[in-house]
Formats: C-alpha cells, structure tokens, sequence
C-alpha cells in the first residue's frame, strides 16, 4: 500500500472516531456492557476505535467479532484489513453442515478451523504483550455451535526438512489426522505414499506437497499440482519450503476414550452399528461429527477458547437473534429427520441435542464474564445507549442528485470527502471525474461495507458501490494468486474388469485383467492386457487376445451404445463396420475442409493491442483464473489481433468460466470503437448476461443494453436507434437480434452462447451477419479432445477443462423418500438465503407435490415450472426464481439445461430411481455453482424395491460427486451429443458401431489426409527383445496409474515421436514416484527402438530362441551381399522380405540381456538400413 494511500486511511480512521459521542464510548470502554448505534458502512471503523481505546487503557487487544452471516464475516476482515492493516484477522468459519446432519464438513474448513483454535490457544497461553490488533471474525453460526473441548490438546503434524520420521508411523499418524489414504491425491485432506516418497495434500495449504525421504530423513518439500500431478517449480529460490504443518481433517480425533465409547454403542444401536464399528477401529467415518455429543467427553462453548479479557463485540444484534432462532429451530428438524430412523430399535434413546447451537440466552451466559459491546443500526435515544450521531450515505438510484452533484454541495459547507475503492484503475476513474467536477477529495484503494456521513467531525466517505450504484468486482492482486501454468490433466485409464475395448484391428472386445508374463528362464517380465473376443466356433468358449502394454495405443474404451456385440477375431465383420464408418467420415471430412479454405480466404479488421483498460478489467476478476482459461484469453486475442476472421468455438462445462473469455473479447473490440452481439437462447440468459456485463463494466464508458421479451417497445425502439447511431456499444439478445430491423453501425465481433441451441435457420441468418466479422461462440456441451484435433484450423477451438479453483464437491445423499428429510433439506437452504430446485418428472402430479411442500414447509415460497406450460410463463417463473421471488422452484427436467442459478444450491429429486445417469449428473450440475457447499438429495419410492440397474446408477452417481469429475460415462454421454452437433446427427450409427474415440480418430486421419497432411495411426509392430522392460509393482503399485504410464508411453512410440518426449515422461515418472529403476529405463530404451522401427517402416523384429527376425526388408542383390558379409549368417527370404541371423552372444558366450540388446538392436537397425552408397 502506498504511503499516501496509507497516510489517507489514517486520517479518515482519526477523523471517523473526532467529536463528543466517540469520547463518551471511550468512558464506557471498561463497562461490562456497551450498546452503540452506528450506521452498517461505520462499523469496521467503530472496531477498529473500540481497539484503539482499549489499547490506552492497556487491555487485551483481542476482539472477537460476531456477524450475522458468513458473507459479512468475509466483508467485515476485508474493511478491517484496510482500515487496520498491521492487525491480525484471524476467520473462524462454520460447518457448512449442521451439527446434526448426517454429513461431515469439507476438510479445509475443519482445517482453517483448527488453525484458529490453536492459534487461540497459543495467544492464551503466552505471556508476551501483543503490539498489533486481534480480530476473530465469526459469523452467529460458528459461534452458537459447540465445539469439542481440548482440541488445542492436538497440536498440527509438523514436518521439517533434515528431520527423521519413521515412514509406517507417519502413515498412522495421518490416518489418525483423518487424512485418507489414496494412490492419487487430488483434494484436501488426502495422502498417497509410494516408496519413499509421500504425497500429502493439507487441509490449509494452498497446494499439495510431495516429501522426498532418503532412509527415514526427510530431504525434500515441495509443493506439486493435483491437476497434472507435476511439480510446481518457483522462479524465487527463496520460496524453497523447509517445514509444513499439517491440521487434521476431522473435528474428534479418535482418541483411546472415543474409541472405547463407540464400542460400547455398537451393540445398543444396532442401526448405526457399523458407523460404530469403524469408529471403534480408529477409522475416521463421514458423519461422525455428529455424535459428538455421546463421543467425546466435552462440548464448550467456541466462546471458551477465547484468552482472557477479551472483548466480543456483535454487529447488527438484531439480525444475529433472528439467525439464532433459525438455526436452532432447523437442526431440531435435522435431529429427527437423520437420527429418528437410525436409532429405531434401539434399546435407549440416544441424546444428541448437546451438540446443537447454543441459543442466545446460553451464549450470553457464557460471555456473562467478558466485556460485551453491540454495534446496531436502530435505536432509542437514552442514556443506556451510546449514539455516534453517524448516519448512512444517501442512496443515489431513487433521488434526482448525481454522486457527484451531491459531493459538490457537501465540499461548499466544509466536509472532508473521502471515496474508496477496491481497484488501483477505479480510483484513478474517479480522480479523474472528481477532478473534472471540482470536488477536493481522498480517493483511496481500499474495502468497506459501505460509505457513512460524520457530521460531528465533518467526514463524509463514499464507496465505489456509493459512487457507480454498483461494485465493481475485484479482487486485490495478492489475493488473486496466478493459477500455475498446469500441464495436461491426469486421467489415469481406469478399466475395470469386464469394461468393453475397442482393439483397432481386432474390435470391439472385453477388457478381462491385466497380467505379469515371464520369458527367458523367469528373467523378462512384461505386462499385457487380457482381452475376451467372440467365440470362433459356436459354443466354445471365446478367444483371448494378449495386447502388450506397449501397445495400449490400439486399445480405447468402448463408448456408443449399452452392451455391444463382441467381434470375433480374424472375422471380416470388424472390417466392414469399419470401412462403412470411414466412408460416412470422408463426406464430413471434405465439407470441413472446404469451410477451411473459404475462411483462409476472406479478410476482416486487425483489432489492435491490449489497452490499460483491458488491463484494469482483467484485474478487476473477483476469482482466479484457471490455466485453461488463460490459455483461452491468449487465444482468442490472438485471433482478433489478426486480419482473417476469428470463428472459435469455445466448448466447456457450465461455470468453468466461459464467460468471463467473452466478456474480456467484448471489451478488447469496444476499445477498438467496434460494437459488439452477445446471442443467446433464452430471456433468462439475457438478463443474467446484461448483469454479469454491467457488474463488470462498471465504471468504464461502455453502453450495454438487452433485446429480448422483457423489453418495452419503446425501450426496443431505442436501442434500435442507439445501434445504428453506434451510441450502444453492445447488445445482448434472443434471436431477436437476427431480425431485419436489426442495424449495427460498425459491427466486429459476435458472441454466441450456447451455441447447439440454436437451429439452422437461425444460423442461416448469422452468416449473413458474419461477413468479415469475428465470431466466438460457446458450447456447454464438451467437445472431445480428438474431435477438436482434427477440427482445428476449420474452426479454431478451445477447451475449458479444468474446474474452477474453490469449488466444493456436491454432498449427495441417496435415500427413500422421507417428508422430514424433504422438510428439513429446504429449511437448511433457507437459512442460507439460498434457493430450492424440487425435481418431479410427472407434470400430471406436479401441482399436488407443489401443495405438499407448501404443507410441509408453509414458509417457503413455491413455484411449479415445466414444458406444457406456454414459452412465455416458464420464462416468467425462472426469471422470477432467479430474483429470488420464490424459494423453491417445483419443475420436471425442464432445469436440465442452461438454467443458472447460483443462489440455488439445493437440489431434492423424487423418484430418482426412474433417471438415466446422464441425466441424474446433469441435474446435479445445477447446484454448487457459487462457493457454498451445495446438496444433492434423490429420493426413491421406499414401497417398492429398487431394481439392480437404479440401485448401481444411484450408487455411481454418490460416488461421483467431484465437480467435472465429469463422471465419465455422462461426460462421454454429453460429448457424443457435442459431436453429434458439429458433426449432424446421422452419424450416431457408426459411432455405436466403431465406438466413439475410433471414430474420432478416423475423422481426424480423413480431414489430415485432404488437407495434404502425414496422419500417424499406430502400426502394428511386434517388438519382443530379452529386456526386462515393464513398471514394477514396487514403483508404482496401483495398477490403473501404471496403465496410465504404458499409455503415455504407447502414445509416444509412433514414427513422428521424438526422444524429447521420453525424456518428459522419464522426468514426469521420477518427480511423482522417485527414482526410476532400471527395468523402467529399459521400457523407456525399448520404447526408443520403437519409434526408430515404425520410421523404418518395421512390422516384426524379435530375437526369440536362437533367431533375431526382421520383417519386412527389401534389399536388392547388391545390398544383400554387402549386408551378407557386415553381418555373417545373416539368411534374406526375398519372398517374405524376411531376414533371419543367429541370437548374438556376449563376449563371454552367453545371450545378451538388456542394454546389451539395445545396444545390439541398435547396430543391426543401422546395419540393416544403411543408405546405400
């Protein structure tokens, strides 16, 4: 912070705290009770004076501070931050669960929790004097609900480079931690251990950290992406991590105590016996936190852990009383609906109602000993009361006065002006307005809730939401940590037994186990896949095929219908299937390279180089960016930077931030003075797009106006007429504005969300508006990896894969249908604020289920929406549902698609049973869109008995609850339909008869072929050496990671592979697993000779028993008796192109072996293939 921005910030906290009433708090600052009145954007200044007061008169700087909800929390340490900048924050967060749900809370919350217990407890037990300021920030919800005594007894796991651990108890000791032992780490709260080196992922670091052990030392801490599973290098040396500390990933450590007590209870609830049994084994359980209150010895207030003498101040007391009772009154419902069932025949009633929240009464008795103050907008004026005499600052949107005009007249009588603002390139906007204006004021970068008047010290402060009518969004760049550049996501190829392959010259089998062979007297092992074929005779049993897993290349999973025919080996089936597919791809192959060369052809306008203004947008960014992203915005202003036309297809799940990549090319053409259309599908989507774009245009010159149903005619009139003056600089709208009437000044880019939603007429109008003009347009659909290959360059493509940073996986729970859960799930929603999607796919019933929930739950307000209703009403409910004017939206699977609703993140589904998996995963992807936890209910019907079929589709879909974990059979469901858009539907036959990645692959080898480019598709070349070249079990012992690895490695054996490739993967292996052993590095050397056979064209080279066989070689008479006297005993069959020479020996007569042989091979190759001279 710069000194004069920091100076400012003094004098406004000097100024804020001048006058009579502030001197009459400081006489009060001893009392065990203070009430203040003081308008919501004074609060953090008020803290920050009570702090300054109670300094002076040497009392303990520690102030806890209580709000009323999580968001204030987070609002409330970011004002602190500014206007105490040297202070402690420490946020104390909540359960995103409730105490009595079945459910156990997110790992890094627990950890950030525990960081403040012990950090508490650290400052309670220290003597030292504290020269800086304390907050502990907590929201009514953290602080009402007990927490376990004595967890400052557990200090953090420190690990520290050059220290010894023993390698089996650092195990233990995270699994007593709650750390769950993975053989990937992909979130908080995970570990992996392989050899000697250990992978742990803590509840409150930022990123995953690899420790490297030589014996029991501990040599080497650093920190790797989940993503890529690679090493994150630091340019800064200086970073290099010497310790870690490591919190606990559960709230009951499992001590001999808890341990004892759950084995007691197994017998007595017989419900919840094996929840017990786990517990009583030591094994941390999901939902355990629950039964603290009858496992573990004491639950004190989180009041308890506070040092003595602290200060507890509560903000809006008001609004925290009606949170309290709220609360309490849902965990009561939570209790019943969770706990009712599990113990039924049980012989005594079990008593949980200890871990519920405190109400206010019980709280207050807690504190009854420490000094108390309240902070509250509203009051009467007594004596009782301290009234600051500060008042709020006007609101600007319902008055005929400008900010501006208004500062204009408080600077005649003498104020002192002050105006923050969270952005370095705002506050020199708004210099420059105010200079322009003639208003003298401080314009500070900074954060507070809002903007207050002092008249007793003539102070007035405005924020930039004041100063706009809206935040803009942003976020300091320290907070906004740059996403690392991360490598290619790791998917290891999980094949589970029974799953279907595709071989490409064998078909489509099942995968059977992957299996060890031997050869050469036990000294050569190899691993192989075992696939099942049809059988060639009817009746026997089927034939088995052997692929090494050098040849894993051939292998995809099978992915197009439900359960294919299996070929049958050396059949001419597998031929005709394919055949018939290559000849549908070639059609689609030569219309896509025509579409190519016409773009190539034609010219547009060059937009220019990145402004200070995109700059200051980009900046302004409130989430960090994730690579994928990165890389997109590169792309796409690249693309625009050029004169031929961009047309990129932006394809990605919903939230992964697709438009955040448009947003910022909108404003790239805006500077260049081009006008920018925004299409999308729906009036919803228009008005979710409109606000989106204003929030982030705010206080940049840019005029965004909207064309959809919700317009009047005059309003579209306008914009109409401001189109085609150029005053509006971008529109979004329905296909409203491919009409006519529809003239654009200076039109240079168009955007177009959601792409496959729109018809072909409707694209017919788009090309004639997209003459010359840059095109983005985005999909949520995923388009495949391979698909995108070969469209590229027809049409430029990017992905976005990776989820968002700060997503929480969605707690699914799968049950039958209970109204108490039902009413409990929508209360706990409410509570949050937050939105209710009811999922019932019968329209016939739909208004009854409608007006049961209004029974159950008589509070909330329901609306019913589904696809009989006319187009215009459903538009009307969602748009009102999205305005938060109904709690829960009762609707059929209308919600499927393109509905975004961040403030719903509740989701019941009845009857779950009767849904496809595809469908379940996408419903579910429309909640847990924004950072709160999100929840997934699906009810079946408990009167009938599930099938197996919905009893596994509901198991997968609990099991699959990461975001974009993308569960893979609807991931690829969806990219079928993404294919199926950009390729036409007709081609849905041949994907179901060649399986989906084949026949991508046939297209991308067509569209190469016209385009008069070398396509590699894997030749099959028999390569067997005595060389002990596979991944030993002791490397890497979880099998589909080693399949992962052979995968990698088949990938990288084609003709056009380089040796830089092998290197990057040896140096991938040995950063995740250690030092690679020699059977490793052989695989790595075979796999070189590889590469150098399918350059020479080589189908067979093996050196089995006494003969070393090449195939095919062609050699005319000349070269085969040069070739006869370089290599004696060499035999050529000129038939077959076969050559044959005996098994070489080493110098002391024995058969060569590994490196001998590759070197040898080596030799021969050169030998073999010499030019001739």
């Amino acid at each position: 912070m710069s000194t004069t921005n920091s100076e400012a910030l003094a004098r406004l906290v000097v100024l804020s705290a001048e006058g009579y009433p502030f001197a009459a708090l400081q006489a009060k600052i001893s009392n065990r009770r203070t009430d203040v009145i003081a308008p919501i954007g004074a609060q953090a200044s008020v803290i920050k004076t009570i702090s300054d007061f109670r300094r002076a008169k040497k009392l303990t700087p520690l102030q806890l501070i209580v709000v009323a909800t999580g968001r204030e929390a987070e609002e409330t340490a970011a004002a602190l931050h500014t206007l105490d900048p040297q202070a402690e924050i420490l946020e104390f967060q909540s359960w995103e669960t409730l105490p009595h749900e079945r459910l156990s809370p997110n790992a890094d919350t627990v950890g950030k929790r525990l960081k403040v217990l012990h950090r508490l407890h650290e400052l309670a037990t220290s003597d030292s004097k504290h020269t800086h300021d304390i907050y502990v920030i907590a929201s009514i919800r953290a602080v009402l609900q007990p927490v376990v005594a004595g967890l400052s007894n557990h200090p953090p796991l420190t690990l520290e480079v050059g220290k010894e651990y023993f390698l089996p108890e650092l195990s233990l000791k995270l699994v007593e931690h709650a750390y769950e032992r993975v053989d990937m780490v992909t979130k908080r709260g995970q570990f992996a251990v392989r050899g000697g080196i250990v992978d742990i992922f803590a509840t409150t670091a930022e990123h995953a950290v690899r420790i490297e052990f030589f014996g029991d030392e501990l040599e080497d801490i650093r920190e790797f992406s989940v993503t890529d599973q690679r090493s994150i290098l630091h340019e800064d040396q200086s970073t290099k991590i010497t310790s870690i500390e490591i919190y606990a990933a559960r709230e009951i450590i499992i001590t001999p105590s808890v341990a004892n007590k759950a084995r007691q209870m197994m017998h007595e609830f017989p419900n919840i016996g094996t929840m017990m049994q786990k517990i009583a084994e030591g094994i941390p359980v999901d939902g355990m936190e629950s039964l603290a209150p009858v496992l573990v010895d004491e639950l004190v207030p989180f009041t308890d852990y506070l040092p003595k003498g602290s200060q507890i101040t509560m903000l809006s007391p008001e609004k925290c009383a009606a949170r309290a009772t709220n609360l309490i009154e849902t965990n009561e419902e939570f209790l019943h609906a969770a706990w009712d069932a599990a113990i039924e025949g049980a012989k005594a009633p079990i008593d949980l109602s200890a871990g519920g929240f405190l109400d206010m009464a019980k709280f207050t008795s807690a504190i009854s000993e420490k000094q108390f103050t309240t902070i509250s907008q509203f009051g009467a004026d007594d004596d009782t009361l301290v009234n600051l005499g500060m008042l709020e600052i006007p609101n600007f949107a319902g008055l005929d006065v400008t900010p501006i005009e208004w500062l204009q007249d408080m600077q005649k009588t003498g104020q002192n002006i002050f105006v923050l603002a969270e952005g370095h390139g705002t506050v020199e906007r708004i210099k420059e307005q105010l200079a322009t204006a003639g208003v003298v004021a401080d314009v500070i970068q900074g954060s507070l809730r809002r903007g207050f008047a002092a008249p007793q010290s003539k102070l007035i402060v405005l924020t930039e939401s004041d100063f706009f009518g809206r935040n803009t969004s942003y976020v300091t760049p320290q907070a906004r940590k740059l996403a690392a550049k991360r490598g290619q996501m790791v998917d290891p190829l999980t094949l589970k037994a029974g799953d279907y392959v595709v071989h490409e010259i064998h078909g489509i089998g099942r995968f059977t186990e992957l299996v060890t062979r031997t050869s050469g007297n036990g000294q050569h092992q190899r691993e192989y896949l075992l696939i099942e074929y049809a059988p060639s005779k009817k009746g026997h049993p089927g034939d088995t095929l052997f692929v090494p897993v050098d040849q894993l290349d051939y292998l995809t999973k099978y992915v197009g219908g439900e359960a294919p025919v299996l070929s049958k080996m050396g059949g001419g089936d597998w031929a005709r299937v394919k055949s018939n597919a290559r000849k549908a791809v070639r059609k689609i192959a030569i219309d896509l390279v025509k579409l190519y060369s016409a773009r190539m052809k034609s010219r547009g306008h060059a937009f220019g180089p990145d402004t200070p203004w995109q700059r200051e947008l980009e900046e302004a960014f409130s989430f960090v960016e994730t690579p994928d992203q990165l890389t997109t915005i590169e792309e796409v202003k690249r693309d625009m930077e050029s004169e031929i036309p961009m047309d990129r297809l932006l394809a990605g799940d919903v939230g992964y931030g697709k438009t955040e990549v448009a947003i910022r090319a909108a404003f790239k053409a805006i500077q260049d003075g081009k006008q920018v259309a925004m299409l999308v599908p729906t009036t919803l989507l228009v008005r979710q797009h409109t606000d989106t774009v204003e929030a982030r245009f705010a206080g940049f010159p840019v005029t965004v106006r909207s064309l959809s149903r919700f317009q009047t005619d005059k309003e579209v009139k306008q914009t109409l007429a401001e189109l085609a003056t150029g005053a509006v600089d971008m529109v979004i709208g329905t296909h409203r504005l491919l009409s006519k009437n529809v003239k654009f000044r200076n039109l240079g880019l168009i955007i177009i969300d959601e792409e496959q939603r729109f018809g072909v007429e409707h694209k017919e109008m788009l090309k004639e508006m997209k003459t010359n003009v840059d095109v983005l347009s985005m999909s949520a659909t995923p388009i495949p990896r391979t698909l995108e290959m070969a469209i590229t360059g027809i049409r430029e493509m990017s992905t976005l894969a990776t989820p968002p940073e700060e997503r929480h996986p969605i707690l699914t729970y799968i049950g039958g249908y209970s109204e108490k859960q039902v009413a409990a799930a929508i209360r706990r929603e409410l509570i949050r604020e937050g939105q209710v999607f009811f999922v019932h796919n019968r329209v016939q019933s739909i208004d009854k289920v409608a007006s049961d929930l209004a029974k159950l739950v008589p509070e909330a307000r329901i609306a019913v929406a589904h696809g009989q209703m006319g187009e215009g009403a459903l538009e009307q409910v969602v748009v009102d549902f999205w305005q938060k004017k109904f709690d829960v939206l009762v609707s059929t699977t209308i919600i499927e698609t393109g509905i975004d609703i961040p403030n719903a993140n509740t989701l019941i589904v009845d009857r779950a049973e009767n849904f496809g998996l595809s469908q379940l995963h996408q419903i579910r992807g429309r909640v847990g869109r924004s950072r709160e936890r999100a929840y997934a209910y699906f009810f079946y019907d408990p009167t009938k008995p599930l099938t197996d079929l919905a009893h596994d589709r509901l198991a997968t879909i609990a099991t699959n609850n990461e975001l974009g974990s993308g569960m893979q059979v609807a991931l690829k469901d969806l990219e079928i339909r993404g294919a199926g858009n950009l390729l036409g539907g007709e081609q849905s036959g041949h994907i179901a008869g060649v399986g989906f990645d084949l026949y991508l692959r046939m297209i991308g080898e067509a569209v190469a072929e016209f385009k008069g480019q070398k396509i590699e598709s894997p030749a099959e070349l028999k390569l067997e050496l005595p060389v002990d070249a596979h991944i030993p079990t002791f490397y890497v012992d979880s099998e589909r990671l080693r399949l992962e690895a052979y995968h990698k490695l088949s990938a990288a054996s084609g003709e056009t592979a380089t040796r830089e490739q092998l290197d990057a993967i040896v140096a991938e292996l040995e950063d995740r697993y250690g030092k690679a052993p020699q059977p490793v590095l052989n695989l790595i050397e075979v796999t070189a000779l590889r590469q150098q056979a399918n350059r020479l064209g080589i189908k067979e080279l093996t050196m089995l028993g006494t003969q070393v066989k090449i195939t095919p070689v062609t050699l005319s008479e000349v070269e085969q008796v040069q070739l006869s006297h370089r290599l004696p005993g060499s035999r050529y069959l000129q038939t077959s192109k076969l050559l044959t020479l005996p098994v070489p020996k080493n110098a002391s007569g024995e058969p060569m072996r590994d490196q001998e042989v590759i070197d040898y091979t080596w030799a021969l190759l050169a030998k073999v293939f010499a030019p001739s001279s």
